[in-house]
Formats: C-alpha cells, sequence, structure tokens
C-alpha cells in the first residue's frame, strides 16, 4: 500500500511543513508530466508500489530508427527517457533536450538552403496579379514570361525593405531576356499593379508592395509597409 491519508502519516510523526513540500513537488510532477508519486512516497513513509504497464514501449525497428534521421532518433530517445525519471527536474530538462534536437532535425537540408534569404509572398498577392497579367497581356506567353520576371524580382528584394536589388538591365541577364522584352513585361507588371518603378537620380528601382512580398523579420513587416506607402505611393516618383 502506498497511499496513506493524511492523518495517519501525523501519526506516524512526520511534519506538516514535509507534508506541505510533498504536496508542492506532487505539483511540479503534475506540471512536467510525470508520474505523480503519492505523499506517502515522497516522505518516505511507504515504498514505491511496483508500476505494472500492459503495452510496454515497443522499440522501432532499426529500418523504422534510420527512417527518422539522426536528431530524430536521438529525441525520441531523450523522449523516452523523460518517461523514465523519476525526477520531474530532470524529465523537463530532458524534454528540452529533446525539443532542441528535434529544431535541428528541421534544419537539415539536403541540396538547397530553405533558410537562405527566403522571401514570404502573399496567395493573394500572387492569385490576383496572375489573373489580371493574363486579362492585360496580349498573349499567354507575354502573361507567362511577366510572372517568371516578377519572381525574379521578388528573389532579389532587399532585406526589410521592399526595393529590389537588379535592375532592369540586370534582369534581363539573370532571365536571358532581352531588353525590349523586358520593357516590355515591366510595363505589363506596372500596369497590373504588382510593381511600381520610382526614379532616383537616374536610375528607376523597381519597388514591390511589402504587402505582396517581404523579406526580412516579419516583426518589422509593418514599418515596412508604411515607409511603402510614403515613399513609393504617396512621395514616390512613379514611372507610369
Amino acid at each position: 500500500m502506498s497511499r496513506i491519508p493524511i492523518y495517519e502519516l501525523r501519526r506516524m510523526g512526520v511534519s506538516q511543513e514535509d507534508i506541505e513540500i510533498a504536496q508542492q513537488t506532487q505539483e511540479a510532477q503534475r506540471r512536467t508530466g510525470s508520474p505523480v508519486q503519492s505523499i506517502g512516497v515522497i516522505v518516505g513513509a511507504v515504498q514505491q508500489r511496483a508500476r505494472h504497464n500492459p503495452n510496454p514501449p515497443v522499440n522501432l525497428s532499426d529500418r523504422a530508427m534510420r527512417k527518422r534521421g539522426t536528431y530524430d532518433q536521438a529525441a525520441l530517445l531523450a523522449d523516452q527517457a523523460a518517461l523514465q525519471e523519476k525526477s520531474p527536474e530532470r524529465a523537463m530538462m530532458a524534454r528540452q533536450a529533446s525539443q532542441t534536437l528535434k529544431e535541428l532535425s528541421a534544419a537539415q537540408q539536403l541540396e538547397y538552403d530553405f533558410f537562405g534569404g527566403n522571401v514570404s509572398i502573399a496567395f493573394q498577392y500572387q492569385d490576383a496579379v496572375t489573373e489580371r497579367l493574363f486579362e492585360a497581356a496580349k498573349t499567354p506567353a507575354q502573361a507567362k514570361e511577366a510572372l517568371s520576371i516578377l519572381w525574379t524580382i521578388c528573389r532579389h528584394l532587399g532585406w526589410q525593405t521592399y526595393e529590389c536589388t537588379k535592375t532592369a538591365a540586370d534582369l534581363c541577364e539573370l532571365t536571358r531576356t532581352k531588353a525590349p522584352n523586358m520593357a516590355d513585361a515591366l510595363k505589363l507588371l506596372e500596369q497590373v499593379g504588382a510593381i511600381q518603378r520610382v526614379k532616383r537620380g537616374r536610375t528607376k528601382i523597381i519597388t514591390v508592395t511589402p504587402e505582396g512580398a517581404f523579406r526580412g523579420n516579419i516583426k518589422n513587416h509593418a514599418q515596412a509597409v508604411e515607409r511603402y506607402k510614403l515613399d513609393v505611393i504617396d512621395g514616390g516618383k512613379s514611372e507610369n
């Protein structure tokens, strides 16, 4: 018998302070998901009763483990170790280690760097621009060429800004597009509201609204939108 009423524990000489500490330990065990021990076990009045698990965890096969990857294997082992820990503090540390290993697994890559300078593109922006291009372009081929150039523009957005780091000439080289075709494509993109060109000195800066495409810390997105409204929409000299 591992559970004893508190009044019996008092009769056995267990102090009220020890009982309160045992109750706090139980709360910590509940918070961390560890098995909750009885007060009698925690204060040492009785022995922990052996638990019988009718469905013990079965080890995964070698093939199943390999499919998980190295870090996921380690995370699984850390989770299993946490379940076997009697100390709530150690169990919590094991779960934290497991979470770190899972994050490392998610950051792995094969050939391409997923985290290297990604741009977030809004679906609504993509859908609206695509539909407008096919309506405004003379041919479907012209619309598709403009779409291809637009995604190259978005690919080269500056960090935390709405400005493309490439000029029209740079885009010609990147996309293997002739200058007259590039001029037509940029004019079409501006016509449908996908981009705006702002004259700065002798250079025409290609800009994209941050509400459609943004590269940078998402916490600074609102400030970028505000700057775009002030610099491009209200104060910029757009090339229409």
